[in-house]
């Protein structure tokens, strides 16, 4: 279901997952799961309140079991004619169930709406389990990109081509 709350979706199990735009309220929660799923290199708070205030459309949340289980980060960038995804984290009691491919396809969705049909992201070189996510996501990997982390590690450059006349994932996507 599409409306003024967000996207309904459905988990792995059938729970629902509600997609929408993340709040102020929502960054303590954001906070942590950024600090959980990257302790190396958080993204200190004011990048989360840049993107509320400069990026809403692109700043989503979603909601599993009554919380916040994880969110995205996604821009379009008009000058490279592509979308880009910035960041995406999950909590760990909600891996593995959808919330990531999820988060994903609705980003996905909304840049092929505003009629980009690439997309691209950045992963460390060595976190070969999100790599092999975004690959079962359709990304291939495009180029390496040496010290691109602060911490001096190489970054993968993942691209996929969207086609904008698909759902994104529609087998999990409830409209009503």
């Amino acid at each position: 279901m599409t409306g003024a709350e967000g996207v309904r979706y459905t988990d792995r199990y059938g729970n629902p997952i509600l997609v929408r735009r993340a709040k102020k309220s929502d960054l303590p929660r954001i906070t942590e799961i950024e600090e959980l799923a990257f302790p190396k290199s958080p993204y200190p708070t004011y990048v989360f309140l840049w993107n509320l205030s400069c990026n809403p459309e692109g700043f989503l949340v979603a909601e599993r079991c009554g919380e916040v289980a994880g969110y995205i980060i996604f821009e379009t960038r008009p000058l490279s004619g592509e979308g880009h995804i910035v960041s995406i984290a999950v909590h760990p009691d909600h891996r593995r169930v959808g919330v990531g491919t999820v988060l994903m396809a609705e980003a996905e969705r909304r840049i092929a709406e505003a009629g980009y049909d690439v997309v691209r992201l950045e992963v460390r070189e060595s976190n070969f389990g999100a790599r092999r996510f975004y690959e079962r996501l359709g990304y291939r990997p495009e180029r390496r990109v040496p010290r691109y982390y602060d911490d001096g590690e190489t970054a993968i450059v993942m691209v996929k081509e969207l086609r904008r006349d698909e759902e994104a994932s529609p087998s999990r996507r409830v409209d009503r």
